[in-house]
């Protein structure tokens, strides 16, 4: 009985040693509180692997912060997004109610531009950690980051991507998985990173949004350039406050800072001391589709030939400027967006493309270098350069201002056919309210004809691109069938609803390729038999027989070629197919009753 209690007291003790050990060993592998080890003063920035572990540290050792996953990416890895909330509600749709101004931050886009995810985990740690009292700006304030958004990009490694860049020593690559380029992807939602990308913007419903970058092009003294979502093409509300208060007091904050901060570096002309321009993006950037559901957006370009520790640093300033800013102005910028969202449900006129207006511009102050020429080391022509030991500092032209080009009246309700269902799972994901009818049913709708359009000769991201789309319309009666969706144009979404839908939008889905099918024939004509038939047609409809008569006169072409003669009387015939060419979204401009589900 002795020998038995001495051996359930050793188990005991055991026992307990090996729980002390466990918890010691685990305990120690804690986040101690200290800084997270990032290392850009080196010139490295994280791994993948690193980045994610990093967060899920932040997400152990402190209650306000969580990080959550959101569906898949095209490498078939989940797409991250860390929260920090101070009151650890984690709830987006009570923060709102909460009046709780929402900042969303998106990095790796192109991985090889890196200084935004070492900069957004120097972020959220200082914040977490109040460094430098930054937790009182998350009392009316909630951070979203997504950590590596090109998660197939940052996993395809190594020191040669960037050639035009100082620094990191390794970094990803700008192609994903498939290897498309995910800032061009926001509408067409080929991959499953934008697809992921939407459930998050959707579910959060930012307010500001932030897409961190780096850019190359002209040399200049600047470590960070900006670009904002074009002004004119928010909602006026929302333009105007841009435009006039957010803007210049973001670019005052960091006047104050280490890293003074210069507009986007567009140039006008061969070099910026001429003028730069605005960035005109749109819906297929992610800052151009942040836009399109009024959201304040912007891009930070950061110099590529700056080193990587200021790139870091610069982005991460900015990060705090955004932050205090949105603070600062939450009660201001939660009103406008609220009244621009129920006045975009009766906007009754939406632009559909825009250019620069060249008759008007603001005159800033630039700090550059002169751009000089010297003999090429290859060859016996002349190459340029910037000359960092020439700089200047002078006031320049900057055209920001962009005028409509074509303006589209919108109808009181969309009608697609469910044939087409890869633009309504877009739709969809996109936060669109669809109807479905409840029967087969006959609507009188006004349909579009495409006319004429061009294409590109080769893919850009994975789509031979229409552009310069003509269209006609028709008043037409066209069978629809149960389940075809109805979408009314009376939503918060309605300018992602007509720039997708309308195939005069930069960004259509036409555009992109989604309704090509219907511009080629599936009916034909034998020229033997329906040469008789020609002429029949020309004897029974005199206004043909005009048309086609005057023709001949106009265009001895025309006058000359039987075989164009024929195609010209087929395609004015009843025999022409009706789907040819007609586009497969149809407008219903007066409000009628028509059963829905």
């Amino acid at each position: 009985m002795k020998t038995k209690l001495i051996f359930y007291l050793n188990f005991a003790f055991i026992r307990l040693l090996l729980v002390v050990l466990l918890v010691f060993q685990f305990g120690c592998s804690e986040p101690s509180g200290e800084s997270l080890q990032l290392k850009y003063e080196e010139n490295e920035s994280v791994t993948y692997d690193e980045a994610i572990a990093y967060y899920q540290k932040l997400d152990k050792e402190f209650k306000t912060a969580r990080l959550f996953t959101y569906g898949m990416t095209d490498i078939g890895k989940p797409l991250h997004l860390f929260v920090i909330s101070n009151n650890k509600d984690f709830n987006p749709e009570n923060l709102r109610k909460k009046n709780k101004r929402i900042i969303l931050i998106n990095n790796g886009i192109h991985p090889g531009e890196a200084c935004g995810i070492d900069a957004s985990l120097k972020f959220a740690d200082d914040i977490l950690k109040n460094k430098n009292d930054l937790l009182r700006y998350l009392d009316n304030t909630v951070i979203c980051i997504i950590p590596i958004y090109n998660i197939g990009g940052a996993l395809n490694r190594n020191p040669y991507h960037r050639l035009n860049q100082d620094g990191p020593k390794e970094c990803g690559f700008r192609g994903n998985a498939k290897n498309l380029d995910l800032n061009r992807d926001f509408i067409k939602n080929d991959t499953e990173n934008a697809k992921s990308f939407a459930m998050i913007f959707h579910h959060w419903k930012p307010d500001v949004f932030l897409d961190t970058h780096t850019t190359n092009g002209a040399d200049h003294k600047y470590t960070i350039t900006l670009i904002a979502t074009q002004h004119n093409k928010l909602h006026p509300i929302l333009g105007d406050y841009l435009n006039n208060e957010m803007l210049p007091e973001l670019f005052r904050k960091m006047e104050k800072g280490p890293y003074e901060m210069t507009p986007y570096v567009n140039s006008m002309f061969r070099t910026p001391d001429k003028g730069i321009a605005g960035f005109l993006e749109t819906g297929k950037f992610s800052s151009g589709y942040a836009a399109l559901f009024n959201t304040f957006s912007f891009m930070t370009e950061n110099h590529a030939y700056k080193p990587f520790r200021d790139r870091v640093l610069s982005v991460y300033h900015f990060m705090i400027s955004l932050t205090e800013f949105t603070s600062e102005n939450a009660e201001k910028i939660g009103e406008l967006r609220v009244k621009a969202n129920k006045e975009i449900m009766t906007q009754t006129e939406f632009p559909l493309t825009w250019a620069i207006d060249t008759t008007k511009f603001d005159t800033i102050k630039f700090k550059g270098y002169k751009r000089k020429y010297k003999p090429s080391l290859y060859s016996e022509r002349q190459t340029f350069y910037y000359d960092r030991e020439d700089p200047f500092e002078k006031n320049i032209r900057y055209y920001k201002y962009f005028k409509p080009v074509t303006i589209v009246n919108k109808p009181e309700m969309y009608i697609i056919p469910q044939a087409w269902q890869k633009v309504i799972e877009r739709l969809k994901i996109n936060d669109v309210k669809m109807k479905r009818l409840s029967k087969d049913t006959t609507i009188t709708v006004e349909t579009y004809y495409i006319t004429d359009y061009q294409t590109l000769s080769r893919p850009y991201n994975g789509h031979f691109v229409h552009s310069n789309v003509q269209t006609r319309s028709e008043i037409q009666k066209i069978k629809f069938y149960k389940d075809d969706y109805v979408i009314p144009v009376n939503q918060p979404t309605n300018r992602y609803i007509v720039e997708t839908l309308e195939p005069k939008a930069a960004d259509s889905f036409f555009s992109y390729n989604f309704f090509d099918s219907m511009l080629a024939r599936r009916g034909f004509y034998f020229l033997g038999f329906f040469e008789k038939k020609a002429f029949e047609l020309l004897d029974e409809n005199p206004n043909l027989k005009e048309k086609f008569e005057n023709l001949k006169k106009e265009d001895a072409e025309f006058a000359e070629n039987h075989y164009a003669q024929l195609r010209f009387i087929y395609e004015n015939s009843p025999y022409l197919e009706k789907t040819y060419n007609r586009y497969p979204v149809f407008r219903l401009n007066k409000k009628e009753p028509i059963p829905v589900m």
